[in-house]
């Protein structure tokens, strides 16, 4: 099995599809607004923007925005989205450069901003080691990161080798039309790395879905009130 998958292989179906699905609008957007702080006036990294959704509400909402992926068609699909859709003074205080979440050295300043957020994307990282100490690093101390990521029970079934055993695992994805692969890993293997870093935890969440969600679609609803198929986090830097 290869790496995880290459968004920029997908990422013009993607952005076409996830607004409107429901998993991502109704069941994990707004478990994810739900644990961020008031964002207006703050510096904001969006860690993995995809799209763009997340750095166009977030400037929206009065914070200085950096969204990053290391999709260079993401990317180019962020920038036209901020174009189009973000009012003149929201748009300037928005931008989005190509980045790795885990590998920001040369591009973002020590202790520059006060939030990350980052939207399903950990579950493609390698490192998490890496990664959380870089978020550290750009972050300001008392800054909060609050993320998302596969749940680790959320298909058992792909997991051949258990709970436990981190592994690579391939899905398929039939609202894309293909098959993705990323990192399974049980749940000390998001929040150890992030102690580690020197973050304290404050919150760990794994919600049912929404009322909305029933509505749409009311077979994703029953399976999510068996088995969460998100983790949320929040943590804060020392």
């Amino acid at each position: 099995m290869f790496g995880p998958t290459d968004y920029d292989d997908i990422a013009d179906r993607y952005a076409a599809g996830v607004d409107e699905r429901p998993w991502n609008a109704l069941y994990e957007r707004p478990a994810t607004l739900e644990m961020l702080p008031a964002v207006a006036g703050l510096d904001v990294l969006d860690a993995g923007c995809g799209p763009g959704w997340y750095t166009c509400w977030l400037a929206e909402q009065g914070a200085r925005v950096v969204g990053i992926d290391l999709s260079g068609r993401m990317v180019e699909i962020a920038r036209r989205r901020l174009a189009d859709e973000l009012r003149p003074a929201a748009r300037a205080r928005a931008r989005v450069a190509r980045v790795s979440v885990s590998d920001l050295r040369g591009e973002l300043a020590d202790a520059a901003f006060d939030l990350i957020v980052s939207s399903l994307v950990i579950h493609y990282v390698e490192d998490l080691h890496a990664m959380f100490r870089e978020w550290a690093r750009v972050l300001r101390p008392g800054g909060t990161c609050v993320l998302s990521t596969h749940h680790p029970v959320r298909d058992m079934k792909a997991v051949e080798a258990g709970y436990l055993r981190p592994a690579m695992v391939e899905e398929e994805w039939p609202w894309l039309g293909t098959r993705m692969r990323s990192f399974h890993r049980p749940l000390a293997e998001v929040t150890e790395p992030l102690l580690a870093a020197g973050f304290t935890i404050e919150d760990v969440r794994a919600p049912g879905p929404t009322e909305a969600m029933r509505e749409v679609d009311p077979k994703g609803y029953a399976r999510l009130v068996q088995r969460p198929a998100f983790l949320f986090v929040r943590a804060r830097r020392a």
